[in-house]
C-alpha cells in the first residue's frame, strides 16, 4: 500500500466519480482506476460499487476513508516536520466542534489563529461528540472541542469550563419567565438533536428520573434550523445559554431549567498516543483560550440571574 493510492482513494471518495477525481490529481483514468483496483485487491475488498452514474464507497469503503484521511493527515504532519526550511507554526491543523460550539466559536477562533499563525492554514470539522472522539483517535483530527467526551486511555482530556442547560423558546412556560422545573416541560413539544447527540440523552435521563416523558415534536440536527424554528414558536428547545445568541437570534426567552439544574461540560481532547506538533498544540491553547472567553461572557449579568441567590452573592445576603 502507497501513500499516493490512499491520496488517489480519498480524492475519488470524495467527488464519488474517478473522471473528475483524475482531472484534478492531473493523471490518466485508466492509470487511477489501476491504483484504486491495486488497493482493493491488497486490502481483500471492493472499497466502491460501480455503476452508469459513477462510483459509491461500499460500507467498508466508507469505514477505511476514515482511516485513510487520518493516515494522511498524519503522513502529511510528518513530513512537514522534517522540512528544515519550515517554521514549526507552519503546516494544517485540523479542529472538530460541535455545531453548537463551531457557531459561536468559529469566527473568533478563525480571527486568532490567521493572527498567531498567518503561514499556517486551518480546517474545521463539525460533527457530533462520540463522532468527533472517534475521528482524533483515529489521527483524522488534532484536536477537537466537545461536550461530555467518554473517558479513554486513547484521549487526553482537558475540561475547559460547565455549561448549564436552559429550555429557550419564543415564550416561557409557566409563572416564572426565569426559571422552568424539568417535571414541567413534559408536556411542551421540544426540537431536539437525535439521540446520538450529547443533551438530548443527558435531558431524556434526568426527566425520567422524574417520571416526565418529554414531547420530542421534531428531531434536527442543525443548531440553526432548530433557532429558526424555536423563534417561529414551533417548540421549545434545550441548549446551553451561549448556543443561541446573536443579532440574528431575537425574540427568545431563555428559562434556566431547574429541580434539577442540568450542566455539560466542555472539553478540549487530544491524541494520547499520538506525536503532538508544536503547532497542533498552539492552535489547541489558542481554541481553549477562546473558549474560555466565551465561557466568562456576563451571563452572571442577566436580569434574570441577578435575582437568583446561588449565582449573586449580594442577593443571598439580602435575603
Amino acid at each position: 500500500m502507497e501513500i499516493k493510492q490512499l491520496r488517489y482513494f480519498v480524492k475519488v471518495a470524495e467527488l464519488s466519480s474517478v473522471g473528475k477525481a483524475s482531472d484534478i490529481l492531473n493523471i490518466a483514468q485508466p492509470t487511477l482506476s489501476r491504483q484504486i483496483r491495486a488497493l482493493e485487491i491488497e486490502l481483500k475488498t471492493n472499497l466502491f460499487s460501480r455503476d452508469g452514474r459513477g462510483v459509491q464507497l461500499t460500507p467498508r469503503g466508507r469505514r477505511f476513508l476514515e482511516h485513510a484521511r487520518g493516515i494522511l493527515h498524519a503522513a502529511d504532519t510528518a513530513m512537514d516536520a522534517l522540512d528544515e526550511g519550515k517554521s514549526v507554526y507552519e503546516g494544517k491543523v485540523i479542529v472538530g466542534m460541535t455545531p453548537s460550539i463551531g457557531q459561536r466559536i468559529i469566527p473568533d477562533y478563525i480571527s486568532r489563529f490567521t493572527e498567531r499563525f498567518p503561514r499556517a492554514s486551518l480546517s474545521v470539522v463539525e460533527g457530533y461528540s462520540q463522532s468527533l472522539a472517534e475521528q482524533v483517535v483515529m489521527g483524522k483530527l488534532d484536536f477537537a472541542l466537545l461536550l461530555n467526551p467518554q473517558a479513554s486511555p486513547n484521549l487526553v482530556i482537558d475540561p475547559v469550563g460547565p455549561e448549564v442547560l436552559y429550555l429557550i423558546g419564543a415564550k416561557p412556560v409557566g409563572d416564572n419567565s426565569d426559571y422552568v422545573n424539568l417535571s414541567d416541560i413534559g408536556s411542551i413539544p421540544l426540537i431536539m438533536p437525535h439521540t446520538i447527540h450529547t443533551i438530548r440523552p443527558l435531558v431524556e435521563y434526568e426527566a425520567a428520573r422524574l417520571g416526565v416523558m418529554l414531547n420530542i415534536a421534531f428531531e434536527i440536527d442543525s443548531v440553526r434550523s432548530i433557532s429558526e424554528l424555536v423563534q417561529k414558536g414551533r417548540g421549545h428547545t434545550v441548549m446551553p445559554l451561549n448556543s443561541m445568541r446573536g443579532p440574528e437570534v431575537k425574540g427568545l426567552h431563555w428559562q434556566k431549567i431547574a429541580n434539577p439544574e442540568i450542566a455539560v461540560t466542555i472539553c478540549l481532547i487530544q491524541p494520547a498516543r499520538r506525536p503532538q506538533t508544536a503547532l497542533s498544540l498552539e492552535a489547541a491553547g489558542l481554541a481553549k483560550a477562546a473558549l474560555l472567553d466565551l465561557l466568562e461572557l456576563p451571563t452572571q449579568e442577566k436580569p434574570s440571574d441577578r435575582s437568583d441567590p446561588s449565582i449573586n452573592p449580594s442577593a443571598r445576603r439580602r435575603k
